[in-house]
């Protein structure tokens, strides 16, 4: 027996150095990067007969964490995309999990802190070079111009550059700059399967900003954006199937904010305090939700944004298990006229 598992793992070894050698040969290399790239530019999204909310970004900007991007959530099915903001590294996620960027209908802004637009210029830029053919429109309240104005400024040289490299053909000229699409609060979008619907939220002193409400064969979510917790928005979410709420945890953040005077960093102590009056309280959420007949719960644009399990479970104190913290490309799937979520 004892001979057998010596011979076993002399095997295993001498695979493992043969395998590691392999490995650095130029045709070996060559095989294993041609397979990767078809596995990564052949595959897609599967596509799901029905609404879906992926997380492209569950973080805020207080607190660091390479496994989360700032603020994104984008809603699919299998006629319609758009993106609900666009933080710092939602681009990378929206890649990693394969959006049909070549089909974008439009990105929906809920205000304009730059941890909710700062993807703005690569969404538009990835979307260009994947296929779509017209400008992109931005949705948003008012000031929505102001900013789609500065991104098609700042980004005017990089699409000459690009037409001149890659010609009018392959990236039409009118589909480069970016169209903003200002409202008022109510119907943003509808065609004859989907109702996109803007709200008024409280993130004081920020106004207007809003969540919005994706309606389509018989299921909802609801995106708060940036808030505290306001009757306004549980008025909207109404018997909704998925909420996504902003959500501050108070109790770590004041260990945070603390700890920073503590050690000399009052400048910053004072910005982790500020935060504190607009954003919602994770505990003054469930009884809302619950009350709106909301059937499932989803606290994202964590405040401050967990770094690993230990702060994750701290984040979730006083909360029942029914409520989730997002994740960075959780998919939840709501299959039409039904009641099921389906989340992986």
């Amino acid at each position: 027996m004892t001979r057998r598992v010596i011979y076993t793992v002399a095997v295993l070894a001498l695979l493992t150095l043969v395998g590691s050698v392999a490995y650095r040969l130029p045709p070996v290399q060559d095989f294993v990067m041609k397979r990767g790239a078809q596995l990564v530019f052949g595959g897609s999204a599967e596509t799901f007969d029905g609404l879906q909310a992926v997380v492209c970004g569950s973080a805020s900007p207080l607190g660091t964490n390479p496994d989360r991007a700032q603020a994104c959530i984008a809603v699919v099915t299998p006629e319609h995309f758009f993106l609900v903001d666009v933080g710092a590294r939602a681009p990378m996620r929206i890649n990693q999990a394969q959006m049909p960027l070549n089909r974008l209908n439009g990105v929906m802004f809920t205000h304009f802190h730059s941890d909710h637009i700062a993807g703005l210029a690569d969404v538009n830029l990835g979307s260009w070079v994947g296929g779509r053919q017209e400008s992109l429109n931005v949705y948003g309240p008012e000031g929505v111009a102001t900013v789609v104005e500065g991104f098609n400024t700042a980004y005017r040289l990089d699409r000459r550059y690009r037409i001149a490299h890659h010609g009018v053909d392959l990236l039409p000229p009118a589909a480069g700059p970016m169209t903003a699409q200002t409202f008022e609060p109510g119907v943003v979008w509808q065609d004859d399967t989907m109702t996109v619907t803007s709200f008024l939220v409280d993130h004081k002193p920020i106004h207007p900003a809003v969540g919005y409400r994706f309606d389509y064969k018989g299921r909802s979510v609801v995106i708060s954006g940036d808030t505290n917790a306001s009757d306004n928005l549980f008025a909207a979410a109404q018997n909704a199937d998925v909420v996504f709420h902003d959500a501050l945890a108070r109790q770590s953040l004041d260990i945070m904010r603390s700890s920073m005077a503590e050690v000399g960093r009052s400048r910053i102590a004072q910005i982790v305090t500020d935060v504190i009056d607009y954003h919602a309280d994770s505990l003054t959420l469930e009884d809302a939700a619950n009350a709106a007949g909301v059937r499932q719960l989803v606290l994202y644009h964590l405040v401050p944004t967990p770094v690993n399990g230990m702060t994750e479970d701290m984040f979730k104190r006083g909360l029942s298990g029914n409520t989730i913290l997002a994740h960075d490309l959780q998919t939840f799937s709501l299959p039409p006229n039904s009641d099921e979520i389906i989340i992986r």
